[in-house]
């Protein structure tokens, strides 16, 4: 179930949002300002936020800037619901980061058909966000159980080496080691010192 989150210092206002929307299956967070916009959005994660922008404590515009540079709540859509119809307020909503308008009095199947469209937007977009996390732990087990195959492969090389030659043995340990502390002096990054520990022997095992 989608959740919506409608901010509006105007009681009358929220009621007639929520009474165009309740058909639809939604869900229904309120916020009676920006200050309380911003507090709500982060605990209660809505799919969308409904934003007027006239508000006392903390205008919409402010609000809309502040959850947009948030990490936790910068991916929600939000919709700045307006009596301010001039172009320079619509540039001033644009840069703090809205992504749609509506215009007081709000028409219904204006808000119905905005709804919609950011809500699958944004359901696209979380599906996207959990199938690249869901790639990435993938990539990150089979790197792992490749790491482990290469590391296992050197060791065995080690011990093969010391079958025919202790010293041998010793030096490509010593050669790995080197390697590591070299680059770990150099500044490199810990997964590619890690890798030229393992890399470097290999360059040299039998």
């Amino acid at each position: 179930m989608n959740k919506i989150l409608i901010v509006d210092d105007e009681e009358k206002n929220i009621k007639l949002m929520i009474a165009i929307l309740k058909n639809y299956g939604y869900a229904f967070e309120t916020a009676k300002n920006g200050i309380e916009a911003l507090g709500k959005a982060k605990t209660s994660s809505p799919d969308l936020i409904l934003l007027d922008i006239m508000m006392p404590e903390m205008d919409g515009y402010e609000a809309c800037r502040r959850l947009k540079d948030n990490p936790d709540t910068k991916h929600i859509p939000v919709i700045m619901v307006t009596a301010l119809a001039d172009k320079e307020s619509k540039i001033k909503g644009l840069e703090s980061g809205a992504n749609d308008f509506l215009t007081k009095p709000v028409d219904s199947s204006e808000l119905i058909v905005r709804t919609k469209n950011l809500l699958r937007v944004k359901e696209f977009e979380d599906f996207l966000k959990h199938h690249n996390e869901i790639l990435e732990e993938e990539v990150k087990e089979r790197t792992a159980e490749l790491k482990g195959s290469y590391v296992d492969t050197i060791d065995r090389l080690t011990v093969v080496a010391e079958y025919k030659d202790e010293d041998t043995a010793n030096h490509i340990k010593r050669v790995g080691l080197y390697c590591s502390l070299i680059a770990k002096n150099f500044g490199w990054a810990v997964d590619d010192v890690e890798r030229i520990l393992y890399a470097s022997p290999a360059k040299i095992s039998p």
